[in-house]
């Protein structure tokens, strides 16, 4: 061989060496590259979605429920015209006897003073009945010797307000109003004041 056919050999050996092959391990290499990028995007959107439906299902769940209210004392359960009897507060057991027994009453706000009824059904009737009276023993836990014991009833059904005047301090009590209905009572004796609520039956 000359040295131009050596040289040219050469040459040729080298530009088929500098050209591009596709080996076999190439293909699955480039897809190894591809899929596995895919694959962890893949991923990261499910979890996106999954915790997207989480916020979604707390958004959208029922609201929390209000815990229920408790249950109401005497002195606030409004226009009752029936009076479930019960124990008298120990300061108002004076004269009754045995102490404990059961009596239909309404406590003050403050509770500072008590409305004793004497029939559980119906005990305060408007206008007033012939066969029985309206009859409040109010019994006061503070200043019970002060009076004369001041009312001031207003009718919830009409505004209606009207006065009425109690002896020389809280006691016994024979008290008609003109109307039906729910009355709220502001009560005052000496430097003491109380309120409750009263239903008087139609009669």
């Amino acid at each position: 061989m000359d040295t131009d056919e050596f040289i040219a050999a050469t040459m040729k050996r080298v530009a088929a060496s500098a050209a591009p092959r596709q080996p076999a391990t190439v293909a699955p290499t480039a897809r190894r590259h591809w899929f596995a990028p895919l694959a962890v995007v893949t991923g990261v959107v499910a979890v996106i979605v999954a915790a997207a439906g989480v916020i979604s299902s707390q958004r959208s769940g029922p609201e929390p429920i209000a815990p229920a209210p408790a249950t109401t004392s005497p002195s606030t359960t409004g226009c009752r015209v029936d009076y479930s009897p019960q124990p008298l507060p120990q300061w108002a057991r004076a004269g009754f006897t045995p102490p404990t027994q059961p009596m239909p009453y309404v406590l003050g706000d403050h509770g500072d003073i008590a409305a004793i009824l004497w029939d559980p059904h119906h005990p305060l009737v408007a206008p007033p009945a012939v066969d029985k009276s309206n009859k409040i023993l109010w019994v006061a836990r503070v200043g019970a010797a002060e009076g004369p014991l001041l009312i001031r009833a207003t009718s919830a059904n009409t505004g209606r307000t009207v006065t009425r005047t109690v002896g020389g301090a809280p006691g016994p009590s024979i008290i008609d109003l003109p109307s039906a209905g729910c009355w709220s009572f502001e009560l005052s004796w000496g430097s003491h004041r109380d309120h409750l609520m009263l239903g008087y039956a139609a009669r």
